[in-house]
């Protein structure tokens, strides 16, 4: 008995839904529905039926027999590009050309600091190579490049650093310096003059003159058999080498290394997005001002 209700209830919901299916797509039984469609209120009604307790049965009859298709639908274009880096980078095309700009200042700094490299790795091997003598300090002074020839008489331009003259025991037919006693006989004929890095503080170099080699203090020299060049050994790396040029282009290459991959990656992201994706703001989607007028269409 209850079998045959459930076989009624069955028959009554396909008919119930062969009626919305009539209603919707103007078919009988048995016809085909191919290239068939419905409107968006009839779709409505044929899903509010289907939804039904009563209609559960005959949803799943008709779904052996219907398919639904999904449209196709675009990726939308980011909601919330509109930060000062969209501003500045809005499309493919500004990043590329500041990118291009960046590797123009990255390779300023590249050639500065192998320049500076190439100071450093010069002082270190001769500080290996070359051969030592005794010495002596001569006279410490305190010097500017005020009286240079081509310097700049600014202030703020000045630099200023110590000059040691020493003599050294190197035989006069050997000493390159350019510069021999007039008593050849001496232990140490040969003269030269030692200077420390400049610096734009003259009150630094007055510390380094303070606290330097003293008058008459014995030191050992480094003497270039090749040149004039001459050198104090046990000189602190603080007063030889160009800190200042070095700590600049340090952060030189820091500040555009950080530039370059905040632009990269701006770039990146943005390869994901149309072609034609521009982040600038459009006139006609600018909010109007305090002072702006407003066109009111009235009915």
């Amino acid at each position: 008995m209850n079998a045959a209700a459930q076989l009624l209830d069955d028959a009554v919901v396909r008919d119930g839904l062969a009626d919305h299916l009539r209603e919707c797509y103007g078919v009988r039984s048995g016809m085909s529905m191919y290239g068939l469609t419905c409107t968006g209120s009839q779709q409505l009604r044929v899903l509010l039926a289907a939804a039904t307790p009563e209609g559960l049965g005959g949803h799943r009859t008709m779904s052996r027999g219907l398919s639904m298709s999904t449209p196709n639908i675009s990726a939308p274009e980011p909601a919330d590009d509109n930060g000062f880096l969209a501003q500045l980078l809005p499309n493919r095309g500004r990043a590329r050309f500041l990118r291009g700009f960046i590797w123009i200042f990255l390779a300023v700094g590249v050639l500065g600091g192998l320049s500076l490299i190439w100071d450093v790795y010069a002082d270190l091997r001769a500080r290996h190579t070359w051969p030592v003598a005794d010495g002596e300090v001569v006279s410490a002074s305190q010097k500017d490049s005020k009286g240079v020839p081509g310097a700049t008489s600014t202030e703020r331009h000045t630099r200023y650093w110590v000059e040691y003259e020493v003599r050294f025991a190197v035989l006069a037919d050997q000493c390159k310096t350019g510069t021999v006693s007039a008593n050849e006989q001496e232990s140490m004929p040969c003269w030269g003059i030692v200077r420390t890095r400049s610096t734009s503080s003259p009150y630094t170099v007055y510390d380094w003159l303070i606290h330097g080699y003293p008058r008459n203090s014995h030191v050992q020299i480094l003497h270039d058999p090749n040149g004039p060049g001459i050198k104090i050994a046990g000189e602190s790396a603080w007063l030889v080498y160009r800190w200042d040029k070095i700590f600049l282009m340090s952060g030189w290459l820091a500040l555009f290394l950080t530039f370059h991959t905040i632009v990269q990656r701006r770039l990146e992201y943005l390869e994901t997005l149309p072609e034609d994706y521009d982040a600038t703001p459009s006139r006609s989607s600018a909010q109007p001002g305090p002072d702006d007028l407003i066109d009111l269409k009235l009915p």
